[in-house]
């Protein structure tokens, strides 16, 4: 934990003051999250995060089914039966899914980026026929080539990608069985699904510490590029590495039950709120589908009660709502505490942080749902909600978030991410409302303010957005309808996502003499003005965000600078698109 100088203190006291009062609000509440800076993955723009660095019920049979068909405003994503269903869409959502569990996901039924070199091009033709001149789920069938002949490097399943991909996963399968798909597409959308939630479970299991979940896990006997794993101790009984950092490599820790498995530690909030996706959605699902075993069920309840009682305990640091790992210590950027600023505890500043509070009730109201259980309801609504207020610390600021052209959109990523969980399973009115308004006017599209997520393009952002304020939650249906033109702008976004295999090609948009002269005619013929390489990190940036048809590659584009018109590598790695699935089949379960 870093210790705090008093004249940082009294600078941030100010700093954050002087935010307050811009952002228009009267309360003294106030955030500082990530985006300040540090080495954390949380600011990594580029999403490589494989490595160290960085109720079923849609039915109307009962009186309380979490999502009833006979609500008038229909879903979020219209199906094919209902009015402005898009068939073009779901038949790229499809390609997408394809890609996803035939390739990316084959190995650990879970996402993951891999790698097919530029140079094996009798490969990823067979890649692109598969995917574009055929509607099947079995590539080895297909070619006549094994997924592991082809493929040179499975990476890391890593929490946010692999658990919103988790997520989606759930959506979808809820979705084909709710909406009548055919029986044969619903019977491998379970096993998916299923697939996904026991490498979930695994990811708890191989630390071998009740409560903790690995930041990210790969396969050992498949092609990829294994690390060399530390102890968790040395022959002392010291923490290792001495000094706590972002992810260490660690050998299976769960007394050999997956000896060809290893993981990485220090799993971040960044990566622990997309398990926390994963959780929830999986349990609006499955919970009373009876064709899932009743052993899955109960060990997905188990996993998260004893993750969620973690966040409880106060450590050592005097604070609750801390990420613990399994040597013991917090993980690096494991901090979700109000009072918490990027690892700094400021307790005396009477501003606290609104996205580590957006954050800190999504990921305990969806362990709370999963679990039922008392002890952590009551945490999240009589000390969290009731004591803390942390609706409210939320509602009123979710400040330092957006810093113009030095936004981090990790850090955007992270406090929407917070809001879609906290929305869908809190059930406190009163505490809805902060988190719709929280959602609407301090993250979406604060008035007066430019360059607000409502311009971007970011499909996720539109639809949580939308499916918040309209009151849809795991329990209700949507009140109102979503806003129609947050919803025409993701559907739009979703539309311009490249045609599957998205490989991750370098798309340099503006060349030297555009950047020259500070005007850019984009790789589709927008033109756009640029601001030079002012952005985090240096990046160069425009006035005007990219469209997805022309955006340069990424391997999750929510969590991705809009505004950068140069980017992508070298082609070779394949990319699941778990942006993608998250958006359309949130939208698509969503009513």
């Amino acid at each position: 934990m870093k210790s705090v100088p008093v004249f940082l203190a009294l600078f941030l006291v100010v700093f954050l003051s002087f935010f307050c009062l811009s952002c228009g609000d009267d309360d003294d509440d106030d955030s500082s999250p990530d985006s300040a800076g540090g080495d954390d993955d949380d600011d990594d723009d580029n999403d490589n995060d494989d490595d160290n660095n960085d109720d079923n019920d849609n039915d109307d049979n009962d009186d309380d089914d979490d999502n009833d068909d006979d609500d008038s405003f229909g879903h979020l994503i219209p199906g094919p039966s209902e009015e402005g269903y898009d068939a073009d869409l779901e038949a790229l959502a499809r390609m997408y899914d394809r890609q996803f569990h035939a390739i990316n996901a084959y190995s650990a039924a879970m996402n993951a980026d891999v790698v097919v070199p530029v140079d094996n091009v009798e490969d990823r033709e067979l890649v692109r026929a598969f995917l574009q001149d055929s509607d099947g789920w079995d590539f080895e069938t297909y070619s006549g080539s094994a997924v592991f002949d082809v493929v040179t490097d499975f990476q890391s399943s890593v929490g946010l990608y692999g658990g919103v991909g988790i997520a989606a996963d759930a959506y979808r399968y809820g979705v084909l069985r709710d909406q009548d798909y055919p029986e044969d597409e619903l019977d491998l959308a379970r096993e998916h699904l299923v697939a996904a939630l026991e490498t979930m479970h695994l990811a708890t299991a191989i630390t071998g510490v009740p409560g903790v979940i690995a930041r990210a896990v790969q396969r050992m006997d498949v092609p990829m590029n294994p690390c060399e794993p530390v102890p968790l101790f040395d022959p002392y009984g010291n923490p290792l590495p001495e000094v706590k950092d972002n992810g260490t490599c660690r050998a299976d820790n769960s007394d050999g039950l997956y000896p060809d498995w290893q993981w990485t530690d220090s799993c971040s909030r960044d990566m622990y709120i997309g398990w926390m996706a994963a959780f929830g959605a999986a349990w609006e699902v499955i919970k009373d589908d009876d064709s899932i075993d009743e052993e899955i069920k109960d060990r997905l309840q188990e996993d998260a009660l004893r993750i969620g009682l973690e966040l409880k305990v106060v450590r050592p640091s005097g604070y609750d709502l801390e990420i613990i790992d399994a040597d013991g210590r917090t993980t690096y950027h494991g901090y979700m505490n109000e009072n918490n600023y990027d690892r700094l505890y400021l307790p005396f500043i009477p501003i606290k942080n609104g996205m580590y509070s957006l954050m800190a009730l999504g990921s305990v109201a969806a362990l709370a749902y999963v679990t039922d259980d008392p002890e952590l309801q009551s945490y999240l609504y009589d000390t969290l909600i009731g004591d803390r207020k942390l609706d409210l610390i939320a509602r009123h600021n979710q400040i330092g978030i957006d810093l113009w052209i030095q936004t981090n959109y990790s850090s955007v990523n992270m406090a929407f991410m917070g809001a879609i969980l906290a929305a869908r399973y809190i059930e406190d009115e009163a505490a809805l409302d902060n988190v719709r308004y929280a959602t609407e006017k301090r993250l979406y599209d604060k008035p007066g303010w430019l360059r607000q997520p409502a311009e971007q393009g970011q499909s996720l952002y539109d639809f949580i957005t939308a499916s918040a304020v309209a009151g849809s939650t795991a329990w209700d249906s949507m009140s109102q309808l979503p806003d129609p033109e947050a919803m025409a702008n993701g559907i739009n976004t979703l539309k311009e996502f490249p045609t599957p295999p998205f490989w991750e090609r370098e798309l340099i948009n503006c060349d030297e003499d555009e950047i020259q002269s500070g005007h850019c005619t984009l790789e589709d013929g927008t033109e756009v003005t640029l601001l030079g390489y002012v952005g985090r990190g240096d990046k160069l940036v425009s006035r005007e965000p990219i469209p997805m048809r022309t955006r340069p590659p990424s391997n999750y584009f929510w969590r991705t600078n809009p505004y950068e018109p140069n980017g992508g590598g070298n082609g070779s790695r394949l990319i699941p698109g778990a942006d993608f699935r998250y958006a359309y089949w949130l939208g698509r379960w969503s009513q």
